[in-house]
């Protein structure tokens, strides 16, 4: 059995079907897309368990919450700004803080 990455493409806008068809292009991603205006949208999302959601930055409406993060932090956010050329990955990499000293280790690591 093959192992492909599974990717959900989460937006039905016209930028977000071009994201998707490039994707589909590479034969170790199996691509997923999802409206997120169907009703049940956001379950399927959490059923498929995916590795790589993409989104579309310049749609408020589909942007992804907190809450996806620290429920699976293994899922790597990947948001889409054709407009600008941008993506914006957001990852969730849960660490003990005890103490301020722990923050500012954080912080220093990341900047």
């Amino acid at each position: 059995m093959e192992n492909r990455t599974q990717v959900v493409v989460y937006g039905s806008s016209l930028n977000m079907a071009t994201v998707t068809a490039s994707l589909k292009t590479d034969q170790d991603l199996e691509v997923i897309c999802i409206d997120p205006r169907a009703p049940a949208a956001r379950q399927y999302l959490r059923e498929l368990n995916p590795a790589v959601i993409a989104f579309d930055l310049n749609d408020p409406s589909q942007t992804m919450d907190v809450i996806l993060l620290r429920k699976r932090p293994e899922v790597l956010l990947i948001g889409v700004n054709p407009t600008t050329d941008e993506i914006l990955v957001l990852s969730s990499r849960p660490q003990q803080a005890r103490s301020a000293s722990d923050l500012i280790e954080v912080i220093q690591e990341y900047s």
